[in-house]
């Protein structure tokens, strides 16, 4: 054979050999046995179950709890099992950090690893042990391995600490920082050394929040104290109410007076029932010291408050079981009246005065020339359920005429007015109802001599109606035909109520232009075109519900897009030190689509590295509602096409890989909400800043940030991904910090002092 026929061959055998130079370093996957028997070793860190443990392929993702064991039976042959952990072999092993060396524990799984790097290829480790997070050893306290070619390192970290949580019970619930809402594990490993705020919890028992310090390469054990309900003294308490008193009444004021005797007598029972038993049993708080705290500590603070906020919990609870009978009678309390304030009422009222409305005097103008402008009446009396006054005049009468027409034949006209829905404010004063009062007044009728005649102006609601949060909310989302039907021409309602605000000297309020916090008054944003933010919208202060709450937010500005590839790429130009910026790993490339594959903490590094912050979902929504109820804006529109507003799953996922529109699309390519932010609903979901946890005690009045414990993060929004329900701007749902997706992106915050002049 010629050289020159051999050359090919000769030129081929290193590329062979170089092909894969990690292969020989690697365990293959049939390599690993299935079904042979596995020998115990000493000290070996997983619990051996039985007469006997049987190896098994490795399949991934691996279990969270469960530590696996790696065995070498052969030189290739390789054994594999999982199981709980052996506390007092655990303590004795070495522990390497996947995340700190950016590895899997897919990829680690096929390794070979050494003691030192004067090995062959196959004079690995005899035995390894793994979890999601870390590799271990229980001989060496530094590994080495092949990868790319090179010899790499893992060096030891801190061993991780295990929390036990021992009860007689086996249907409690545990729920912690980095596992909410799971049911309990024998064992939760691998827990970084730090403190843990634990809530306890179990059907028939008073839930309760407990902290414990996990420390390196240590089992802290927590031994719940739950305090039983004792079924036996819940009793039913001497109420004259019951259910069918209440189905039997008839009307709205007769099931509010019903209502209200029910409360009195229920608080009668509350008081006589003693309390100092529940102090007796409930377990004691903590104090700082018993765990290795101080006092004032963040991490002190936060049992604190989750103590005291399963505590209230828990007093509640406690008493409701001494209130048998007393929550169903409740329920059917508010069905009744919710039911009855849904209708909408319309009735005759007597006017208690009337007076005219004339133009301001000119100083220096006789008075006897000021021209009639209009009538206002006043109906129901001061605190009362009617309390309101109107001030307008006819269809087709002049002012002039109305107030004659009440002068000389008050008695032949009658007067009906329209409220959209009979539900009354209920005002409190200490947790009393010191009152209620009809505030949704739409519409006024004058009927004399078989005409009826619309009234054409405005009604007015004393302030202390309006100053009710859920008063100044009906009065800013206002139906338009209502309003229509009552103020007449919109310029002589600007004119009127310009009017109305600068001679206002008493406390009375137009229900139409209700003087409101100026954080309620919302209007357009402004948008704001940068080159170093992108366009952001900038957002006035405002009241929403959020969360069953009326709820205040302070000024901001946020993205009217999501975070696109082209301004990520621009952003991570301007981190100065090249290794900390972030890349982009973006599976559908294109500068105009949304950033997606990106963990929680990378999306709010980069909104800090502008000058923001990932929002928190407060004022993620109350940005995607722009001032609205509905949480999908496509059902305000005439004709509701989910499609106009969102890239989701009927027109993107649904359409297959091969098609263009799979996947997240350009942002904007929908229609915006009423402030010009687009894609709020679908295309990707958007992480926000907030923490999850179960157990959610109350919602801030002013800037709510979430629950103050949690590990897991919340987003918003759906995505490409998901079906039209997931869409609802008022659901959220929550994930690992460290978990990413192509179907989640983000969109920053900025203060707005930062877009100040321009």
């Amino acid at each position: 054979m010629s050289f020159a026929r051999l050359l090919p061959l000769l030129l081929l055998v290193p590329a062979l050999s170089f092909a894969d130079a990690d292969k020989n370093f690697k365990v293959a996957p049939n390599q690993f046995s299935t079904g042979s028997v596995v020998e115990p070793v000493a000290n070996m860190a997983v619990e051996a179950k039985g007469a006997a443990m049987v190896s098994q392929k490795p399949v991934f993702p691996l279990k969270s709890n469960n530590l696996y064991w790696r065995h070498k039976k052969g030189p290739k042959e390789y054994q594999w099992v999982q199981g709980q952990v052996n506390f007092t072999n655990f303590k004795k092993l070495h522990a390497f950090s996947l995340g700190q060396a950016h590895l899997s524990s897919f990829e680690v799984a096929q390794m070979r690893f050494y003691a030192s790097q004067n090995k062959k290829a196959f004079q690995d480790e005899d035995d390894l042990y793994f979890d999601k997070y870390f590799i271990y050893s229980p001989r060496v306290p530094k590994l080495f391995f092949i990868k790319n070619g090179k010899w790499q390192i893992l060096n030891e970290t801190d061993l991780p600490g295990v929390a036990v949580i021992k009860s007689d019970r086996k249907d409690v619930y545990a729920a912690f920082e980095d596992a909410p809402t799971k049911k309990l594990p024998k064992a939760v490993y691998p827990l970084q050394p730090d403190t843990y705020v634990f809530m306890f919890s179990a059907p028939g028992t008073l839930p309760v929040a407990d902290i414990g310090v996990v420390k390196s390469g240590e089992v802290l054990v927590m031994k719940p104290q739950l305090v039983a309900i004792d079924a036996d003294a819940s009793k039913a308490p001497d109420l004259s109410v019951g259910i069918s008193d209440v189905k039997k009444t008839k009307n709205l004021e007769e099931t509010e007076i019903l209502f209200d005797q029910f409360i009195a007598e229920l608080q009668k029972v509350v008081d006589l029932v003693d309390t100092n038993e529940f102090v007796k049993l409930y377990p004691k708080m903590k104090s700082a010291e018993s765990v290795g705290l101080y006092s004032g500590e963040p991490n002190y603070e936060t049992y604190r408050s989750a103590y005291e906020g399963t505590r209230m919990k828990a007093k509640s609870d406690w008493l409701n079981s001494n209130m048998k009978g007393v929550p169903e009678l409740n329920t059917a309390f508010k069905k009744k009246l919710d039911s009855l304030q849904a209708l909408p009422l319309r009735g005759s009222m007597a006017p208690t005065s009337f007076e005219p409305v004339t133009d301001k005097v000119v100083e220096g103008e006789d008075s006897t020339a000021a021209k009639m402008k209009a009538v206002r009446f006043k109906f129901g009396k001061d605190k009362e359920r009617f309390d309101v006054a109107w001030e307008g005049t006819a269809k087709g009468l002049t002012a002039e005429e109305l107030y004659k027409l009440f002068t000389e034949h008050a008695s032949e006209v009658t007067v009906y007015i329209t409220i959209k829905q009979n539900k009354p404010v209920w005002i409190r004063k200490d947790g009393v109802i010191t009152g209620r009062h009809h505030y949704r007044y739409t519409r006024i009728e004058f009927e004399y001599q078989g005409n009826n005649m619309v009234g054409l102006g405005d009604f007015s609601l004393p302030g202390y109606i309006v100053d009710e949060p859920e008063v100044q909310e009906w009065l800013n989302h206002y139906d338009a035909e209502d309003i229509a039907l009552q103020q007449g021409a919109a310029a002589e309602a600007k004119a009127k109520a310009a009017a109305a605000k600068e001679s206002a000297k008493n406390d009375t309020v137009y229900a139409k232009d209700a003087y409101m916090p100026e954080f309620t008054k919302m209007s357009i944003p402004r948008i704001i075109r940068d080159n170093t933010f992108g366009a952001v919208a900038l957002i006035d202060s405002g009241m929403f519900r959020y969360r069953g709450s009326v709820v205040r937010l302070s000024p901001f500005a946020i993205m009217t897009t999501e975070m696109t590839q082209k301004l990520f790429d621009q952003t991570m130009l301007r981190q100065q030190d090249s290794t900390k910026r972030i890349k982009d790993r973006s599976t559908f490339k294109n500068p105009s689509k949304p950033v997606h594959n990106i963990t929680w903490d990378d999306a709010r590094a980069a909104c800090k590295l502008l000058g923001g912050d990932l929002p928190t979902e407060a004022q993620w929504e109350f940005a995607g509602r722009a001032d609205n109820n509905e949480g999908a804006l496509w059902t305000i529109d005439e004709t509701a096409d989910v499609g106009d507003y969102a890239i989701y799953r009927e027109n993107s996922y649904k359409m297959g890989k091969k098609s263009q529109a799979y996947g997240p699309q350009m942002v904007a390519s929908k229609k915006p909400n009423a402030w010009g932010i687009y894609d709020m609903s679908g295309n990707v979901a958007e992480w926000t800043r907030d923490k999850y946890f179960m157990f959610s005690f109350w919602v801030e009045s002013s800037n709510p940030t979430g629950a103050a414990m949690g590990f897991s993060k919340v987003y918003k929004g759906g995505s490409w991904k998901d079906g039209e329900s997931a869409l609802n701007l008022t659901k959220s749902d929550d994930e690992d910090p460290r978990y990413w997706s192509d179907a989640i992106g983000f969109r920053c915050v900025f203060p707005r002092k930062l877009f100040e002049g321009r």
